[in-house]
């Protein structure tokens, strides 16, 4: 597959981990797709070299690269923020799985990707709902 838009996923502890798992359980192997867990303990700069690292391995290759985090304002948001100072990458929070699955589907379908995450943060924002269970499964009366 040719990567056209790699996808860099930062979270708190394991959580980016298991949304790669879930991502590649329904959508296959995906290549250009990276993810990092700030563990306690870690240090701040040095996860935020990680996260440089893996980004200007796509740039030099001219590759776009979106960086998606769990929260706005936490560590993983400020490591991102500080990794993609030098660069014109857009840093997007509130990573969930339809917002991933969304991007993976659709990446090697268009040239303008800051309208795609836009597309996918909405399709994620309609994938939110509350379902009342005990309404959902009452008897018709």
């Amino acid at each position: 597959m040719l990567v056209v838009l790699a996808i860099v996923v930062c979270t708190h502890s394991n959580f980016a981990q298991g949304l790669k798992d879930a991502t590649e359980m329904i959508c296959g192997k995906q290549e250009g797709f990276e993810v990092f867990g700030f563990q306690e303990g870690d240090d701040f700069l040095i996860f935020s070299e990680k996260i440089k690292s893996s980004v200007f391995r796509y740039l030099e290759q001219s590759i776009e690269v979106v960086c998606i985090v769990d929260m706005f304002g936490a560590t993983p948001f400020n490591s991102s923020a500080v990794a993609l100072a030098e660069t014109n990458c857009l840093l997007v929070s509130g990573v969930n799985l339809p917002l991933l699955l969304e991007l993976v589907t659709q990446r090697g379908f268009v040239s303008d990707y800051k309208r795609l995450i836009e597309s996918s943060l909405e399709s994620a924002r309609e994938s939110l709902s509350i379902t009342d269970i005990s309404e959902m499964f009452k008897k018709g009366e």
